[in-house]
């Protein structure tokens, strides 16, 4: 995939409270992206959290062969974008950094897309699409994080593996981050990567998961889609439940699973990823209500 930087204007963004000032209006923002193809159906792909553009080096080449154009932006504070314009314990909540992609398209001239989201940015994905319905055509939602108890999520903001690593003297820092980045079964290799996105993260690596459990309304939220949705469900990590709740909640969404998966697939399996988007976005979707499949 090739990089490129563009600079994007906030101003349809909902004020942020920063430690400087509040800023209502427009200020400089350079967001990173990679993109590949240059014709064919536009594709958004929106990392993990903790994780940067990077995440579909692989998978964004081969989704350009298939007849997609792809952008893999760098959300705020993540790889080689600009930090937010707020600094921890402050962050952007998940409806800001909508706002974000939402201007992000629109700098970079994408009109609509389809959008993909891996975890906490499957979450994001839905408020895009909620907030700014005319700039998606379709979502694909790889294991949303879903939950009845919203007030019991919010509690996770507190807990240790989510706090934030600052450097230390003796480099003990990089076990923590390491910790954190050597889970789902994964190669050392896949671990390396994600461990040095957390560490180019710095002081933000860990601000996504916040907004992620300060969404109370996003059960709500499901309720609203209004474009065709796919959840698909990594099978590696056992949970269905949730992810066939969520599925239910949007009014004619398809459920399907990668079987083997876990949500660094896009690192380790980008075939798998390439052809899960193919077999949906690469053609019109159907009209279902609710038809639930692969999950069962």
């Amino acid at each position: 995939m090739k990089r490129a930087y563009v600079e994007i204007q906030t101003d349809r963004i909902r004020p942020f409270q920063v430690d400087r000032e509040l800023q209502t209006g427009r200020f400089p923002f350079q967001m990173h992206y990679r993109h590949a193809g240059d014709s064919g159906k536009k594709l958004l792909l929106l990392h993990m959290s903790g994780s940067s553009s990077d995440e579909f080096e692989r998978a964004g080449d081969l989704l350009a062969e298939r007849g997609f154009h792809v952008y893999a932006p760098d959300l705020p504070g993540f790889g080689m974008s600009d930090p937010p314009p707020c600094t921890p314990p402050s962050y952007l909540t998940m409806e800001e950094h909508a706002g974000m992609i939402a201007a992000f398209m629109d700098a970079v001239g994408i009109p609509a897309a389809y959008v993909y989201g891996n975890m906490a940015t499957a979450n994001l994905a839905v408020h895009l699409a909620v907030d700014f319905p005319k700039q998606v055509r379709g979502l694909m939602l790889a294991h949303p994080l879903y939950t009845h108890d919203a007030e019991q999520y919010a509690r996770k903001r507190k807990l240790p593996e989510y706090s934030i690593v600052h450097p230390k003297n003796d480099g003990s820092h990089l076990i923590t981050l390491w910790e954190r980045s050597a889970k789902y079964g994964a190669s050392a290799d896949t671990a390396d990567g994600r461990c040095l996105a957390l560490h180019l993260a710095g002081i933000y690596g860990e601000t996504l998961h916040w907004a992620l459990f300060e969404d109370r309304g996003f059960s709500d939220c499901l309720e609203q889609i209004t474009v065709p949705t796919i959840v698909v469900r990594y099978g590696g990590l056992g949970v269905l439940g949730l992810q066939r709740e969520a599925a239910q909640k949007i009014k004619g969404s398809i459920l399907d699973c990668y079987e083997e998966g876990t949500p660094y697939i896009s690192r380790e399996d980008p075939m798998a990823v390439v052809e899960m988007i193919g077999n949906y976005f690469g053609k019109d979707l159907p009209e279902t209500e609710n038809f639930i499949r692969n999950g069962t």
